[in-house]
């Protein structure tokens, strides 16, 4: 790895797998890069995974907002993966593209593998 690469890593590489290693801050992730082009609202965020079907009918809207607001979001933006501006409840995705290399390659695998590769996962 050059010097460049590891500029891109907004952490460690074990650290890089652990943050993404969570199905929802994957899917996170996803939809962030997807809207990179502007702050997504919190609401909207909240809206798109709900609207994940293998989200559980007893994963209610309250508790995905509560592990959104205390643990994806803080923990995304601490490894300098996000911008989560609190009190505008605003999140502006950072480009890394280690990060993205990483959800591009999971994303070939679970188109590859049919569907969802982490199917079995009760967070999701």
């Amino acid at each position: 790895m050059s010097p460049s690469d590891d500029e891109d890593l907004p952490c460690s590489l074990d650290e890089l797998f652990d943050l993404i290693a969570d199905p929802q801050r994957r899917r996170i992730l996803i939809y962030l890069i997807d809207n990179a082009d502007h702050p997504v609202p919190l609401e909207a965020l909240l809206e798109e995974l709900m609207s994940d079907e293998s989200i559980d009918s007893a994963y209610s809207r309250e508790r995905l907002l509560i592990r959104l607001r205390h643990i994806h979001l803080p923990k995304l933006a601490d490894y300098g993966v996000i911008e989560y501006n609190t009190s505008l409840q605003l999140i502006s995705y950072t480009e890394h593209p280690r990060v993205e290399a990483l959800i591009h390659a999971e994303q070939i695998e679970s188109d590859e593998t049919g569907g969802d590769s982490n199917a079995d996962d009760p967070h999701t």
